[in-house]
């Protein structure tokens, strides 16, 4: 309905009238700041201008006048009001412009001290508060001056005048774009909720940057006269990495407070920051659910500011006192403003309507307010010469009867008591403080769009709240992807593979620059000398404005992407880890680019990424540390990929640059050429970039030895005697307390052949040389024996050797080593004991092992320093580099990260992943035991990197290693933040664990054996293995989940082919832990070139089809299969029609295969080109009698099995003109395999036989470790514990105790500060499995609450370890009535028998019933023996093996009670010994809890959460494993009901903490 003019003039009128008086009256005419209020209060001075308030003030002002924009405006209203605005906004640029120098500090530091003001002083813009006296740091406040600015100036304000304040404004971006991970006091100046000054990350400051910055970007500050050095700009990756971390956190607004009222301001006007519909939704509903009251709005819970609670003589709160103003906050009718505001804009009208009526009677007549009541006015004025005529002074008074906003309303202190009994019933008063101006603004702006003076259009020029509907669908991004070889040989060699390159030389008219060129560049945005600005810091280009193309006086540019660069570490030197970084970014520009035009990534392939210093046609010494040559076909592989057009269901577009162009996003620098300040003249060359090169090799290199030292170091590590060099631990290698034992310090003498101290030579030509037998070299520290949490060692005053014996002097180890035989000299090196340099100068001069040089020069280094000057070599610093490129090339990666930690490398991208861990709630910790740290805010690199390599000191490439796994942390919470979910803290050291753990499990092996393998996995192989770790939760979950390593995508050669130098040991299951599948189908073809160029393979289990990744191309396509489970463990190509050492390496390949390996193999277009005879062995040895026909393009397949005779397994062939061959299909049993394999020992080890047969194979045992090593909870966990605590006097862990005062009353229920002081508590439990049952009791005693309301616990401290162990002593006595009795028999009978020595390898069932019986501990060195009371042909080492059953485990001192007193490492490794009583009946046998309470404990962690059944035949290992071992003959199938872990946790709960008795349904 259109609205008569006059009646919009009166209305217009009047609402001047209201903003004149309560507004502009207050406005100081010379600065045009605006105090927030005219009261001086026990709350403080209000009368001193905020930054906030003063754009929250203004914003009336701007909105009626461009509200007189619509009529005729005789008087100049409109004018008055939009000079008003401008003087306001122009007043704090001129207060902020006078601190320059803050803006440069922070924008590089970050630093709270270096902050802008957030308040002034009204009079004359100057600071009112020190540096140091008040919560300055507010990046909402600079961000909403930002916003209004940008917004202002497109509705066509000029608010902006000279380039110096042009450049100041972008200075103000870069204050502002790490807004991400910079704490800050928030819009309540007070950090955390409990105002002792501490600053935290705040989503309502994230969002108000994350809206300024893209209001901003792109805005001409002197409108449509301006020019290109007048537009500010917004780098989109600092753009996108805020809103994206907004996007995390909402609706929680920090770390203590878990809902604000603030975030109104974000989700809606005048932010508009979210554009997820149903986020927007989901925040607004919680701060409507939890903060909503009859008087407005709380803060925020628990706050007690302007309570009559609070005590105003201090600034603090106490610990405990936060509780007291629980249900008494203050409520604020600010944000029924909002909530209008927010209606309108979403043409809510019964929103609107609702909290209109909600505000009406909450408005305070003017009448009422002294300064604003029309009569007193009047009367006060005395009329003088110089006074106006009376007309005049009429219409300087305010109008009759406004409505005025109170500022907050509080609950008088004579009714606090009955408030808290009934929230809402009583009445509050309004507060001293009316109105509050920032209140009242929004109220006016309400009923401007309310009345229709005005539109939401016009307030919101920029259509921020439309931008949502105006994003592009992720489906309309094609990425451009252009190829690059270095040189035109590296171009000829990949077209011969079929993949069209250019080189730099071919792009013309483009140039190719590296991304340190762009950053260079822009470093020059925003510089201004007059006012010391720097411009931009020197910050990696992220990959959204790399791709871009650039134009620049004339000339095109593009940029590398930076994640490609190799200053990033050495992670990108993996090119697995490479490509997987590849698909990752391809994935976040698709998801994140919303310019014009496509995005155009330019890709440069070196000669080091694909081939390293390995020549073309050099022989690989094993499948193993061919990795190189994989790492470089996987690239290839994936690069051809992309001409697919979709690579991860990412559209790309592969070409030529040339034909890139028309259809890319071309941005003009230009800007930076026209910038007065700029110090640079020759742009051309600076947008070249800078070449670097390397230094001449100093060392000597053996590919061969060090390949050679590679596989001593893993064989070593787990047997005896060890490899050459013993190292024992030192301040600066390794800690008693340190996950990483360091395997590689080892006590065997040196072998003749291990060294070779000069420039390499063949081994057969070393005795034509006359070369010498080299000298052993032992390292050593004084300080420390090597010993760890993880392995027992004993300590002695000296140094230690890793199997606890003290360290012998030089003449004892001389004497000995005469009388064994081995060289008599031996030096040894002590690190940080310099008397033996110049003998290890010596032989570092002359030595070309990689494991040597690293190793002499971390000794060289504890004694002299990087900066030491070796002689005809170069610095030790300089020589280290060397060491590391090397090894980089090599792909050993153990000496690759000892390197990096010697030399305190810091991956470049490590403060960006530690932020986006910490501000998606997700602290993190480095260091373990006393000198494990908290990080909970962001920190700047070189910080951080102090503090890592300070408390991960104890091995050297620890630190290096902790990098890693926080950068993989931050990609995959980026990616895939649920697999973090129930996961509070990351704590880098028990993630480590636990992938020590996952990697034990595959390989079967030791601790010890498990760290050095760990340390040896590629950065790529790494990441997979933290990936497993993550996922473990969910794929015990999922029926059909196979935990093993084909469920982590492009997983390589860790638990399944065997790493060179290890002994070929039997096959193990790849998904222990899993439901195992029994039935595998297999189905494979093969078409040549001319029968349709075609290879298919199809693996389907229990008939789920099994995904193979990777596309099949020519030559031979291979997958290898888990012949136990099915899991594809491997699924790589080798064109072997290009080149024979891609035959080579297929054969090295199946070499290495374990026998009984399933390996399907499949031709496509030709494999035979350069199949040489070795590569048509290796398929023999699968089984093949047709290989040797095949010809060119034929086409060829097989099924075949590692060791099977020739023509046993299914084969086709057919001749080029024949076309395809059969499809040819292959069904497996796998559970009579697995039954095969456990009845007759078959080719398993006994421990993946034994683990089989726990309750459920493992599965849940695994799951509860690894979200035990997680610290991964249910959900809700922390609100029910929080229900508990507040129940009980407190819970007590060990000798931790978690009181209930002041806990409940600090905290509350979904605080994340709660939820780390619980976590805190469950640490001391040792035990990861154990930890998680802890959980699940908690949860249990929770439940009990929830469903009997009426039950109270006994008064008194709630022991959580007492419980827990009860329902394990209960499990067992339940276990052993139901068990023992039935497994008799069969024992009795097996020792019967093999006593006479005619019986057969007895059942593993039978061997894991016995260890049932009682045990019977020694201990011998600090070690314990076990063994079997049954008497077998089975040799004791095949009997030690069934410990693995019960490896692991640990127990904390106050569970030891009772039992045997041992040192934590025996836990792991040690299994109770059972009596020898062959032929004796057991049932005089002592089955008490008390010495089976370790064997208890391992069953009752593998128990579901639920009840399960179980037969006594299968050994309590329920349905699940009859259906994994197949239908297994029994002798008895007696099915039992078992409970899981919850029913008797409620059990014991119940005895132990209630008076009454659990009843069904707990």
């Amino acid at each position: 309905m259109t609205i008569p003019s006059s009646d919009v003039r009166r209305a217009l009128e009047r609402y001047y009238l209201e903003i004149a008086s309560i507004i502009l009256a207050r406005q100081n005419p010379a600065t045009g700041l605006i105090p927030a209020s005219v009261a001086i209060t026990t709350h403080g001075d209000y009368r001193d201008a905020w930054v906030r308030d003063n754009v929250y003030s203004i914003f009336a002002v701007w909105g009626l006048a461009l509200a007189y924009r619509r009529i005729d405006d005789d008087d100049g209203r409109g004018y008055e009001l939009e000079h008003a605005t401008i003087k306001t906004m122009r007043g704090l640029l001129s207060a902020m412009m006078r601190q320059a120098d803050k803006v440069e500090l922070f924008k590089n530091t970050q630093a709270v001290h270096h902050a802008l003001h957030a308040k002034y002083n009204t009079q004359t813009g100057g600071t009112v508060v020190g540096d140091h006296e008040w919560g300055h740091l507010q990046l909402d406040a600079t961000s909403i001056f930002l916003l209004a600015l940008a917004q202002m100036t497109a509705s066509g304000l000029r608010l902006i005048y000279t380039m110096d304040e042009v450049q100041f404004v972008q200075n103000l971006v870069f204050y502002i774009e790490r807004a991400y991970r910079t704490p800050d006091y928030g819009v309540w100046e007070r950090g955390n909720k409990v105002n002792h000054g501490q600053p935290e990350l705040n989503s309502s400051s994230i969002g108000m940057a994350v809206a300024a910055l893209q209001a901003i970007n792109g805005i001409n500050l002197f409108g449509a006269r301006g020019g290109p050095s007048s537009v500010i700009h917004v780098l989109p990756d600092e753009l996108t990495r805020n809103a994206t971390t907004l996007q995390s956190a909402l609706p929680r607004e920090s770390a203590s407070k878990e809902i604000d009222a603030a975030l109104l301001a974000v989700i809606s006007f005048p932010a508009f920051a979210v554009h997820d519909p149903q986020l927007v939704a989901r925040t607004r509903n919680e701060i409507v659910k939890k903060l909503g009251g009859n008087y407005g709005f709380k803060r925020f819970l628990r706050d007690g500011h302007q309570t009559v609670l609070e005590d105003t003589t201090r600034l603090h709160y106490d610990p405990s006192e936060l509780k007291v103003f629980e249900g008494v906050e203050s409520e604020w009718p600010l944000f029924y403003t909002y909530m209008i505001l927010d209606g309108l804009f979403r043409d809510d009208f019964d929103q609107v309507r609702e909290y209109r009526r909600k505000l009406d009677p909450l408005l305070v007549d003017s009448a009422r307010i002294p300064k604003f009541n029309r009569e007193r006015i009047a009367h006060a004025s005395h009329p003088s010469s110089m006074t106006r005529s009376p007309s005049v002074t009429k219409q300087t008074l305010p109008p009759a009867h406004m409505r005025l906003v109170p500022e907050l309303f509080i609950v008088p202190r004579q009714l606090v008591e009955a408030e808290k009994a009934q929230p809402g019933s009583q009445e509050r008063v309004p507060n001293e403080n009316v109105p509050l101006v920032w209140a009242q603004s929004l109220y006016i702006l309400g009923n401007l769009i309310y009345d229709d003076l005005l539109s939401p259009a016009e307030l919101d020029p920029l259509g921020r709240r439309i931008a949502a509907s105006r994003r592009k669908s992720h489906s309309e991004v094609v990425v451009q992807v252009v190829l690059l070889s270095e040189d035109e040989e590296l171009q000829e060699k990949l077209m011969k593979f079929g993949l069209d390159t250019q080189t730099v030389q071919n792009c013309a008219p483009v140039t190719i620059s590296p991304p340190s060129a762009l950053r260079d560049a822009y470093t020059a945005l925003g510089e201004n000398p007059k006012l010391k600005l720097t411009g931009r810091p020197k910050r990696p280009i992220g990959t959204l404005s790399t791709c871009k193309l650039y134009r620049c006086q004339g000339r095109l540019y593009a940029f590398t992407p930076h994640f490609m660069d190799k200053e990033e570490f050495y992670l990108v030197s993996d090119n697995d880890y490479l490509v997987s970084l590849f698909e990752q970014e391809l994935s976040f520009v698709r998801n994140h680019w919303f310019s014009t035009g496509r995005p155009t990534m330019v890709v440069m392939l070196t000669r080091e990424m694909l081939g390293g210093l390995r020549g073309a046609e050099q022989k690989s010494q094993g499948w193993r540390t061919r990795s190189a040559h994989s790492s470089k076909r996987n690239l290839l592989n994936f690069m051809m990929s992309l001409r697919s057009g979709n690579v991860g269901g990412v559209r790309t577009r592969l070409g030529r640059l040339g034909d890139m162009i028309n259809t890319a996003c071309i941005e003009s620098l230009d800007f930076l050429v026209s910038a007065e300040n700029s110090d640079y003249e020759d742009w051309a060359t600076l947008l070249k970039g800078e070449e670097t090169c390397l230094e001449a090799s100093r060392l000597s290199y053996s590919e061969h030895d060090t390949e050679e030292t590679s596989k001593e170091r893993i064989h070593s590590a787990g047997s005896l005697p060890r490899r050459r060099i013993r190292r024992r631990g030192s301040m600066d290698l390794m800690n008693p307390k340190s996950p990483l034992a360091s395997p590689w310090y080892t006590d065997e003498p040196l072998l003749s052949d291990s060294f070779m101290l000069h420039d390499h030579v063949d081994h057969d030509q070393r005795p034509a040389m006359g070369l010498v037998e080299e000298q052993p070299i032992r390292v050593h520290s004084p300080i420390r024996g090597l010993a760890t949490n993880l392995f027992e060692d004993k300590q002695t005053d000296g140094a230690v050797t890793t199997d606890g014996e003290p360290a012998r002097t030089d003449g004892e180890s001389e004497k000995d080593s005469a009388q064994s035989g081995t060289p008599p000299e031996v030096l040894t090196l002590t690190l940080n004991d310099p008397d033996r340099v110049d003998e290890a100068i010596q032989l570092l001069e002359r030595s070309a092992n990689l494991y040597d040089q690293i190793d002499l020069l971390h000794y060289l280094q504890s004694c002299q320093g990087l900066d030491y000057y070796i002689k005809n070599l170069g610095t030790i610093s300089s020589l280290l580099e060397e060491v590391y490129v090397k090894a980089m090339h090599l792909r050993q990666w153990s000496i690759v990260r000892q390197a990096a930690g010697l030399l305190k490398k810091v991956v470049n991208s490590l403060t960006i992943n530690v932020a986006d861990l910490l501000i998606r709630q997700r602290p993190v910790t480095v260091g373990f035991g006393t000198e494990e740290t908290f990080i909970t805010s962001p920190m700047n690199p070189g910080a951080l990197k102090e503090l890592i390599y300070q408390h991960c000191a104890s091995d050297v490439r620890e630190a290096p290693l902790v990098q890693e796994v926080l950068t993989y942390l931050g990609s995959f919470i980026r990616g895939n933040p649920h697999m973090f979910e129930g996961i509070m803290r990351i704590r880098t050291h028990f993630f480590i664990i636990a992938m020590r753990e996952e990697i034990s499990r595959l390989k079967g092996c030791n601790e010890e054996e498990a760290v050095e393998h760990l340390m040896q996995l590629s950065p790529y192989e790494m990441k997979s293995v933290l990936g497993q770790v993550l996922a473990a939760h969910d794929n015990c979950n999922a029926p059909d989940a196979a935990p093993g390593l084909s469920s982590v995508a492009r997983w390589k050669h860790l638990g399944h082919v065997q790493v060179q130098g290890t002994e070929s040991t039997s096959l193990r299951l790849s998904n222990i832990g899993a439901n195992l599948p029994t039935e595998l189908a297999i189905s494979v073809q093969s078409a040549g070139f001319a029968a349709g160029n075609f290879a298919k393979i199809e693996v389907k289990r229990d008939g789920a089809i099994q995904a193979i990744r990777g596309a099949l191309g020519r030559g031979l396509n291979v997958a290898v299969l888990d012949p136990l489970d099915g899991t594809v463990l491997e699924r790589v190509s080798f064109d072997t029609h290009i080149s024979k050492e891609e035959s080579e390496d297929f054969a090295k390949l199946v070499e290495w295969l374990e026998p009984g390996m399933i390996v399907v193999v499949a031709a496509m277009d030709d494999a035979t080109d350069h199949l040489t005879d070795t590569a048509l062995s290796a398929c023999e040895r699968l089984g093949s009698a047709q290989v040797r026909n095949v010809k060119y393009r034929d086409s060829w397949c097989i099924i075949g099995e590692k060791g099977a005779e020739k023509g046993s397994v299914p084969e086709s062939h057919r001749s080029a003109d024949k076309g395809p061959t059969d499809v040819l299909t292959r069904d497996i049993d796998l559970g009579q395999r697995r039954k095969s394999i456990l009845n007759h020992g078959g080719t398993t080890s006994n421990a993946t036989a034994m683990t089989l047969l726990l309750p459920s194979q493992g599965r849940w045992l695994r799951r509860r470790k690894n979200d035990g090593a997680l610290n991964r909870v249910p959900p809700d966990f922390y609100p029910k514990v929080w229900n508990v605590l507040s129940r009980t006097e407190g819970i007590v862990v060990g000798k931790q105790f978690l009181p209930s005062n002041p806990t409940v009353y600090e905290k509350t229920a979904e605080e994340l500060n709660f939820a780390l002081q619980v976590e805190s508590l469950l640490d001391v439990i040792r035990d990861p499995a154990e930890r998680q049952v802890a959980a699940e009791c908690l949860m249990v005693i929770s439940r009990i609450g929830e469903r009997n309301p009426e039950i109270q616990l006994r008064k008194g401290r709630l022991d959580l370890m007492s419980i827990i162990r009860d329902a394990i002593e209960t499990f067992w006595n339940q276990w052993v009535k139901e068990h023992a009795s039935s497994q008799q028999p069969s024992v009795q009978a097996s020792q019967q028998t093999d006593k006479e020595g005619t019986g057969e390898i007895p059942n593993l069932v039978q061997q894991v019933m016995s260890p049932l019986q009682p045990p019977l501990m020694s201990r011998t060195s600090g070690r314990s023996l076990s063994g079997l009371s049954v008497n077998t042909n089975v040799g004791e080492g095949r009997l030690n093996s069934s410990t693995a059953l019960y490896a692991n485990l640990e127990c904390t001192p106050a569970q030891q009670a009772g039992l045997l007193s041992q040192p934590s490492s025996a836990t792991f490794t040690n299994f109770p010994s059972l009596p020898a009583q062959s032929g004796t009946n057991n049932v005089g046998n002592d089955w008490s809890f008390e010495r089976n309470e370790r064997i208890a404990r391992r069953l009752f962690f593998d128990l579901p959460q639920d009840a399960i059944s179980s037969t006594t035949s299968s050994s309590f290992a329920g349905s699940e494993t009859d259906s994994a071992l197949g239908s297994m003959s029994t002798t008895s199938s007696t099915v039992h009901e078992i409970g899981g872990t919850m029913e008797f946790l409620a059990g014991s709960c119940v005895k132990l903490l209630c008076d009454v008795k659990l009843g069904g349904g707990f």
